[in-house]
């Protein structure tokens, strides 16, 4: 099978079946850079080695959940941390990221600059390693993924976006300029951020591209030269498939990949998919082999 270096897919289908209660939500730690203020939550691992890797979570516009206890559980599992950051209000009031939504071109643009800071403050406050830094979103946060790949590829050490899109702004304006590890998981059936993409702007965010084409994008400037593909029955429904694609041996060794959720709505997708485990081993591969 080609799924994910180090483990099969029965084992990360297992992991599902022998998982425990979370901790719940710390209390909120405050970033002040330049003139400006942010807030951020951190799960620590009881016994988290100093140097451990780093996993900041994006959360979608103006989602209340942002604290994810499948991924929490996986931090438990191989000792990593995660930083779960605020977006800023829009217009609207509604926290998120900026990437490009009507009521967002009055917020900061520069994210960039946020992320930047929060690592350097994190990773310095607990003792994290500032190399083995990553990135993973859902919606809002996952189009911040895709974001950064074309405007700051190397703040992260690679990305997984959940639900996320690139914008046609960005698309046509911007231009991948290094290769980037990067993941997509994504339902074909989702309504809110589309999987055919949406030109027309129907769904009011903005135009945006299909995400075979988003993801495509990102291979084509890896110089990834082959393509794989496996499918799998969805956890909740064996009759809906899940079709995972990579795209691979790229000069850089810095493979793309992406899971197509078949009939999935705008979700997590945790009730078909161990999407926490995925997204880390998907990350792991990238650290050294004695981080692993």
């Amino acid at each position: 099978m080609n799924i994910l270096r180090n483990i099969s897919l029965a084992a990360l289908f297992a992991v599902c079946g022998c998982i425990s209660a979370a901790a719940q939500p710390a209390e909120k730690q405050t970033l002040v850079y330049g003139d400006t203020t942010r807030t951020y939550r951190m799960y620590l691992p009881q016994g988290i080695r100093q140097g451990a890797p780093l996993v900041v979570y994006t959360h979608g516009y103006g989602d209340k959940h942002r604290w994810l206890d499948d991924l929490n559980r996986v931090a438990d599992k191989y000792g990593f941390a995660i930083c779960y950051p605020d977006g800023a209000p829009d217009d609207l009031g509604v926290e998120g990221w900026f990437v490009g939504y009507p009521p967002q071109w009055h917020m900061p643009k520069n994210e960039e600059d946020f992320f930047e800071a929060l690592l350097d403050e994190v990773c310095k406050k607990y003792n994290l390693s500032r190399s083995e830094v990553f990135m993973a979103g859902m919606s809002n946060g996952g189009d911040l993924c895709y974001q950064l790949a074309y405007t700051r590829p190397e703040l992260f050490k690679a990305y997984a976006s959940v639900a996320g899109l690139t914008f046609e702004w960005m698309y046509n304006e911007r231009h991948l300029t290094e290769p980037v590890h990067f993941l997509e998981i994504h339902g074909n059936a989702d309504t809110v951020s589309m999987w055919q993409g949406d030109y027309e702007n129907t769904g009011g965010w903005g135009a945006y591209i299909p995400v075979p084409l988003a993801v495509s994008a990102i291979a084509a400037n890896n110089r990834c030269t082959s393509m794989s593909m496996e499918t799998f029955p969805a956890l909740s429904d064996s009759s809906r498939m899940v079709i995972h694609t990579t795209y691979g041996n790229a000069p850089s060794g810095k493979d793309v990949e992406v899971y197509e959720v078949q009939g999935a709505p705008h979700c997590w997708h945790e009730k078909d998919l161990p999407t926490a485990e995925i997204i880390w081993q998907f990350f792991r591969k990238t650290l050294t082999p004695e981080e692993r």
